[in-house]
């Protein structure tokens, strides 16, 4: 069974619906599970009920008077006057990206994509430890734009790249964050791969 959490937030969060603000709270909670992602619940009173239908609100058993809003309905979400990518950020999850003087090398059917004895590493919970490559230390003539784009709320909007290697494509085998959050922005530019592919030497 799920695990449920509520962390108060201090900062201003607004919830965006066909165009208009629907909750618009100095009071709400973020709602953390052992199953789920986050999500805000908005006190009922800043709440514009109205303008969604009644299946849109889901009120939190664990604190009577608020509702979490489905993400479903949500177009955009603000935290202050800033965009939330994909859901709120959990404030127990750390990301750190690090200088490393590690060697750590990618390769693909035996061919080397990448290799630096100088790269970023970046650590974040539950996750594996990733290298980010500078991009003078990428085989960029190897890669070539992927139609993928993925968002995280820790680090921004990922583009993707698919890698050309004897004369077969694999698909999205490495991203990178051009504009990154602002609070991370030691990865801007660099390029990481696939789990799979990456190792320290």
């Amino acid at each position: 069974m799920a695990k449920l959490s509520l962390e108060p937030v201090t900062w201003r969060v607004r919830a965006l619906a066909g165009g208009r603000i629907v909750a618009d709270s100095r009071a709400a909670l973020l709602v953390l599970s052992t199953d789920a992602p986050p999500v805000y619940a908005f006190p009922d009173a800043d709440c514009e009920r109205a303008a969604l239908p009644d299946s849109a609100w889901l009120p939190l058993e664990a604190e009577p008077g608020y509702a979490v809003l489905a993400p479903a309905h949500i177009e955009v979400l603000l935290e202050e006057d800033e965009p939330v990518g994909g859901h709120p950020r959990n404030p127990y999850h750390r990301v750190d990206a690090l200088a490393s003087s590690r060697h750590a090398r990618v390769e693909l059917a035996g061919v080397t994509l990448a290799e630096s004895t100088h790269p970023m590493v970046v650590f974040e919970t539950d996750e594996p430890t990733r290298f980010y490559f500078a991009q003078a230390d990428v085989r960029r003539e190897l890669l070539e734009p992927s139609e993928t784009v993925t968002t995280s709320p820790y680090f921004g909007s990922a583009v993707w790249f698919s890698a050309r290697v004897g004369g077969q494509s694999h698909r999205d085998v490495a991203w990178t964050y051009r504009f990154p959050i602002p609070q991370l922005p030691r990865i801007a530019g660099l390029i990481a791969f696939r789990d799979d592919l990456a190792c320290e030497l």
